[in-house]
């Protein structure tokens, strides 16, 4: 597993809700590296409650759509012998398994299981304790990144 986010390596001025380090009221998600996966960790707080103790099943989308865009755009850049890429979510899906409990780590995974030069696939599991709780499925569209331009919530 890498040691260093990819989100604090390559967007470190991003202001995204989920994932952006530069969001003081954000989710912080850290996408790492794992062998052909990423992987993340997010504890989810009270103020992000649906029904007592379980976590809003909008907010749950978040961390996911976030971590599947970071393996989509990892992915884009490695078909570019490196060169930055990023992503958009051109659509996804989540299936709700089970309640996702308050202040429990959930263990996101992301897979890409198939692309093209511009459209990625992505799979996303949370779990928590070992069992899944949700599921998503994303796809994604490349698009050109300008350091200079990379958005950063100004």
């Amino acid at each position: 597993m890498t040691t260093a986010a990819l989100q604090d390596l390559f967007l470190p001025q991003n202001r995204c809700f989920g994932c952006g380090p530069a969001n003081p009221d954000g989710l912080h998600l850290k996408s790492y590296e794992d062998g052909d996966d990423l992987v993340a960790e997010w504890v989810p707080e009270e103020r992000f409650q649906g029904p007592p103790g379980v976590v809003n099943g909008g907010i749950m989308a978040v961390p996911m759509d976030c971590h599947a865009t970071w393996a989509a755009m990892h992915a884009f850049s490695a078909d570019r012998g490196g060169e930055p890429c990023g992503a958009v979510t051109a659509g996804y899906a989540v299936r709700l398994l089970a309640p996702t409990p308050i202040g429990h780590r959930v263990v996101l995974r992301a897979q890409v299981t198939g692309r093209t030069e511009r459209k990625a696939k992505v799979t996303v599991t949370a779990a928590v304790e070992g069992s899944t709780v949700a599921t998503f499925e994303g796809t994604f569209v490349a698009v050109d990144v300008d350091a200079e331009s990379a958005p950063d919530g100004s």
